[in-house]
């Protein structure tokens, strides 16, 4: 690529100062004062700023840079992060992203764990949504310069992450060295849902000098779209047939209960703008005030379309099946695999159920800041930074059923509308049939048994308040002291509702309670509240394929606005206010100094430096909320909540050779517990019926007085820099962690009555091991057009165990476990070409199994893994001239399909496949 004149420097102003960035570690390494810029240049330029980085920094650190302005490499900020070594993500919805239905669990582990702490120009940023981690998906990639990742943070570094911490780059003025003017145009194509998305971003940014000193401006915005369509096919859970009832079966043999489809749309688009000033009124002070702002809004609509007999296995004490909810088809042909699980086969007696799920978030978040680095003396440099956060977190959903159940209480055995069903697993695409496709798709035979609604309004606030100072001693074996202190104030407030109506022949019943044989209200009253599925050529049209139907809402503006006219056509009411058990409000005071000592030494010839430090906070929580008494009254409550923690860390590098050196690292670290795991609302039962064993009556709650996770984090690395855009890295890492959280039973005191209260409390403990390998080079010795082929590759194996808090005698839960979402290996190769005006890049991204949850959705508690997955992605671009770049991209290209399993993989859970996403990019640059 041509050169553009923006002089990024690693360091942005802060370097030109010789100053930390706010609040953290240094996002970029120290450098003499006669390097002035770098000038970004694409593929090649983002990788060796990258690896200048890793190799000069005081920490282990790993980072993603941005091969142009607006042009981070992947389509949304969480997959630029799977391409670092120690950093797997989840795949939500066609993209890297969280679940809707667990925004508080990130879609980003490091090294296994998925407490990461979340930096924006090196300060702490969350969302609102009651974790504590940023809605990273939510956040442009084009807003970025880059991403660092710290594995094992010193003293310096924000508390929050046992895992490693995650710093979101944005560009200042001064980074670059005068007028800089670009703008993108992107338009995208998703083929499975068959839609047409893109984005535009512009970035203009100046500097100039003045009487009153050089000052600089930047403005960066991104506005974009994006739409999605993910097919899901589920099977069983698998479980025990009646003996005999399958001719020449297994004597283990197991079938499924029955199917599932999915079919889930839906869209996403994504607001940023961020903005910088930055004034230099003399030589030795430099002040910059920032402000981002990202916005976020995401459409799903989940259609389901499920078995539901309302039967299964029953088990006595010993285990034995007493009656069975299995009913394998009398003479139909099955086939097994090795370990007993049906492959082919036909199912009697199912009937089903389709919902519908729709689901309306927008999310925000603003950063404001002001930050003052001041060159006290040749010796002493001092900086000071003022942060406010402000936050939102809204979200519209509701429910429709409809049902081929006739009357309360009925099963597949009584209801009139069962069926028998065909499947097939053995092929490239699973499929399952029924036998009389003509009951799926005819209105007649549906009632609406169940409606549902919820809204969620989450908001929250941090007001930051750090000061750091360095300062330079005259040689000697320690070089440089460190420190500082910061101060931070959070409130979050949590509101959120769920509200179910059953629908009979009686009327809507908020309490689902009417009689078994009730009449439920039939479709034909409302027709309108039926539409036809399953999407055009789903599952690539392999299964249901005579059609079915889907649950529909009224028109309206907006998910509310459908549900509450769903709700007056049905006679029920929303529940439109908040009551004082959907609202928590919790503050969360910290209170902070650091220091790190900084040495420079020679043993042996060879160069020792790094850092010895701590970090001692004061965390005050309060959580307010409302304790509900068994006679109906209820009154509000505070809990408040105090520590102390001292976390020590230290750092060596030692400089083997010009292009060798190793590291060895250890800190402690710590993760507070997600605010909604804090929240106060406690139910009290009948304080006259106690536990034989206790003694004491039952409550629930939430936990307020959860200790933080804390872990000791091991790191020891040989880093070898043969070009200055060549590396060959390796490390070995180890944690300890404590305090894993987990469903449990404390005694809490209410009114002077000793209550079992159930909540979440601190069990468990494990630990992370590994290792960690990279590797990058540009193949410059090769001749002509080939001088511009690279590699990019990286290794992570991890290996974790935990204690599995689910487990108890006699179960078939394990004792030990991994950590959800983590796959013991996976690997990135990225190949790259870039030469004149042509810039090309193929990257494959794999993972081998893992856990997804620790009581899946099998039978008697088994865990639910995920089968290794890979991605293909691609992309070239061409410089046209000096200011105007083409440039096309793929993401998907091997259209991989994601499969569930429970226990072992012959018993195979979901199917799921996502778009291939296609994109063009125009972008002008002056």
């Amino acid at each position: 690529m041509k050169t553009m004149q923006m002089g990024l420097m690693l360091g942005a102003s802060v370097v030109a100062l010789g100053l930390a960035a706010p609040a953290m570690a240094q996002t970029a390494p120290a450098q003499d004062d006669t390097v002035s810029e770098v000038v970004v240049t694409g593929v090649r330029e983002s990788l060796r700023s990258a690896q200048a980085i890793k190799r000069s920094a005081d920490q282990i650190v790993d980072s993603v840079q941005a091969q142009d302005i607006g042009k981070l490499p992947d389509a949304n900020t969480t997959e630029a992060l799977q391409r670092i070594t120690g950093v797997q993500i989840q795949r939500r919805y066609g993209e890297g992203a969280t679940d809707f239905d667990h925004r508080t669990q990130p879609a980003v582990t490091v090294r296994g764990l998925t407490q990461v702490q979340n930096f924006l120009d090196g300060r702490a940023i969350y969302s609102a949504s009651g974790g504590r981690a940023f809605d990273l998906e939510g956040v442009p990639p084009e807003l970025l310069s880059g991403i660092d990742v710290y594995k094992n943070a010193p003293a310096n570094i924000i508390e929050g992450g046992v895992g490693g911490a995650v710093n979101l780059r944005t560009r200042k003025p001064f980074d670059a060295s005068g007028r800089v003017l670009s703008a993108t145009v992107r338009g995208n194509h998703y083929d499975r849902v068959g839609k047409d998305g893109g984005s535009i971003s512009g970035l203009y940014s100046n500097r100039w000098d003045t009487a009153a000193g050089e000052m600089g401006f930047l403005v960066n915005a991104v506005l974009s779209k994006s739409h999605y369509r993910q097919d899901g096919l589920l099977a069983g859970p698998f479980d025990t047939v009646p003996a005999g009832s399958i001719a020449n079966a297994p004597a283990n043999a197991q079938v499924p209960y029955g199917f599932e489809i999915y079919d889930d749309t839906g869209d996403r688009k994504r607001l940023g703008i961020a903005t910088a000033f930055q004034w230099k009124p003399t030589d030795d002070l430099l002040i910059t005030a920032q402000y981002q702002r990202t916005k976020y809004w995401f459409n799903r609509t989940g259609a389901y379309y499920y078995d539901y007999n309302n039967r299964s296995n029953v088990r006595n004490a010993a285990g034995v099946v007493t009656s069975y909810g299995t009913d394998p088809l009398p003479g139909a042909a099955f086939t097994f695999n090795d370990e007993g699980y049906a492959t082919k086969g036909s199912l009697q007696n199912q009937t089903f159920e389709t919902g519908r799920f729709d689901q309306q978030l927008w999310s925000q978040s603003q950063n404001f800041t002001l930050n003052a680095a001041w060159r006290v003396s040749d010796k002493l440099k001092t900086n000071f930074d003022v942060q406010y956060l402000k936050s939102y977190y809204n979200a519209d959903r509701n429910g429709h059923v409809l049902s081929l159940y006739t009357q309360a209480g009925q099963t597949a055995l009584t209801t009139p509308h069962k069926t028998v069903v065909d499947f097939d697993l053995t092929g490239k695409y699973p499929r399952f049939e029924v036998r009389d496709p003509g009951l799926l798709n005819n209105p007649a035979n549906y009632t609406t048994p169940y409606v549902a609604d919820s809204l969620q309004r989450n908001s929250a606030e941090t007001f930051a308040l750090a000061g750091d100072f360095e300062y330079d001693f005259e040689g000697g074996f320690f070089d440089k002291l460190r420190g500082g202190a910061r101060y931070s104030d959070n409130s979050i407030d949590l509101r959120g509702t769920w509200h179910g109506v059953c629908v009979t022949s009686l009327g809507a019943d908020p309490n689902c309670s009417a009689p078994a044989g009730t009449p439920l209200v039939p479709l034909s009253a409302h027709p309108q509240l039926a539409m036809k599925g399953p999407s055009k050529n789903w599952f690539d049209g392999n299964t249901v394929k005579a059609g079915l139907l889907y649950p529909a809402f009224p028109s309206g503006d907006g998910v509310w606005a459908q549900t509450k006219a769903l709700y007056a056509m049905l006679g029920a009411q929303t529940k439109d206010n908040f009551t004082p058990g959907d609202l928590n409000s919790q503050t969360e005071k910290t209170y902070t100094g650091w220091a790190v000592a900084d040495y420079d030494t020679q043993i042996g010839g060879v160069a020792i430096d790094g850092g010895i430090g701590v970090r001692v906070i004061k965390t005050e929580a309060t959580s307010m909320g409302t304790q509900f008494n068994n006679d109906g009254t209820s009154k509000a409550i505070d809990m408040d909540n105090s520590y102390t923690r001292v976390l020590p860390s230290f750092n060596l590098r030692a400089k083997l050779t010009d292009t060798l050196q190793a590291r060895l690292a250890y800190s402690k670290g710590l993760a507070r517990p997600n605010f909604d795991q804090l929240s106060t609302n406690v139910t009290l039962n009948n304080p006259n019926q106690k536990n034989p064993i206790t003694g004491h009556p039952s409550a629930s709650s939430g936990n307020p007085n959860l200790r933080p996770i804390e872990s000791d984090n091991y790191d020891l690395t040989a880093e070898w820099y043969f070009a200055s855009t060549g590396s060959l890295t390796a490390g070995l890492f180890y944690k300890k962690v404590d305090g894993f959280l987990a469903g449990g039973t404390v005694t809490g005191t209410y009114d002077g009555v000793v209550y079992d209260v159930s909540t979440v409390v601190n069990t468990g403990s494990g630990t992370v091991k590994g290792l960690e390998v990279g590797y990058q080079q540009f193949f410059d010795f090769l001749p002509g057009v080939f001088s511009g082929l690279g590699l990019q590759a990286n290794y992570t194996y991890v290996d974790s165990n935990v204690e599995n808090p689910f487990f108890s005698p006699g179960s078939n839960a394990p004792q030990q476990l991994p950590l959800e979402k983590l796959s013991k290996n996976s690997f990135n190769v990225i190949g790259l070409y870039e030469k004149g005006p042509v810039s090309a890049r193929i990257a494959y991204n794999w993972r081998s199994r893992y856990l997804d949850q620790t009581t899946g959705s099998g039978a008697n508690g088994q865990a639910q893994y995920a089968k290794p997955y890979a991605s293909l992605d691609a992309s070239i671009s061409y410089d046209i001239n000096e200011h105007v770049a083409v440039s096309f991209d793929a993401v998907n290209l091997n259209n991989r399909m994601n499969v569930l399993y429970i226990g072992t993989p012959a018993a195979p859970l979901q199917y799921q496949l996502n778009d291939r996403r296609y994109g063009f990019a125009v972008r002008v640059t002056y």
